[in-house]
């Protein structure tokens, strides 16, 4: 058994922090940020919370709002479980997972926080899909949502330039397709095994 994708969404605070602005709290510059990583700018909570960008993106992804690509609109109690991953909660009991199921009434789902920080979604992927393979149900809710910007050292110029806030969601419906998917940090070797590779 394997799942397809059938509605996604994303939500970012409003607040946009453009290199420039970074200028003033450490010594780089805008080329210094974009030539080197592409980055112009992000966006940065203030006053939102985490579960407030997901429940935004798993609007959207729910075909509720717009914005987001659905095939369809999903009815709240056909959702059966929601994976959120995340490593910036806004708090850790009761989880974001269990506070976005109270705020979109998804009375059927089993929901739960997961970590893996950066492939958090890609975990939170695998890990919906074994679980309604194995256990039953057919649509999962996926989040992946950080605000890291609570966590940056903004005095950090190697670190600070680099990270946002922002959610993404995606529900996921079992099917009777082929699934694949690799997971683990495979390290520099693994990466450069096959050779050189360029980007862009």
């Amino acid at each position: 058994m394997g799942c397809t994708i059938i509605g996604c969404g994303k939500q970012l605070p409003a607040l946009d922090v453009p290199n420039e602005e970074l200028t003033k709290l450490v010594d780089t510059s805008d080329e210094w940020i974009s030539t080197r990583t592409g980055i112009l700018s992000r966006r940065v909570c203030v006053g939102e919370g985490n579960v407030d960008l997901a429940e935004g993106a798993a609007r959207q992804a729910l075909g509720w709002a717009d914005g987001g690509y659905s095939e369809r609109k999903i009815a709240p109690e056909d959702i059966d479980l929601i994976i959120y991953s995340t490593i910036t909660p806004d708090e850790v009991v009761p989880t974001c997972a269990a506070v976005l199921r109270r705020r979109l009434g998804l009375v059927n789902a089993a929901a739960f926080d997961m970590n893996a920080a950066c492939s958090g979604f890609i975990y939170g992927t695998a890990v919906a899909r074994g679980l309604m393979a194995t256990l039953g149900g057919r649509y999962a809710l996926v989040v992946g949502c950080e605000a890291l910007s609570r966590l940056m050292d903004q005095t950090d110029r190697s670190t600070c330039v680099l990270f946002g806030d922002g959610a993404g969601a995606a529900i996921f419906e079992l099917c009777d397709a082929p699934f694949a998917i690799t997971l683990g940090a495979r390290g520099d070797e693994a990466i450069h095994a096959g050779g050189p590779c360029r980007t862009g």
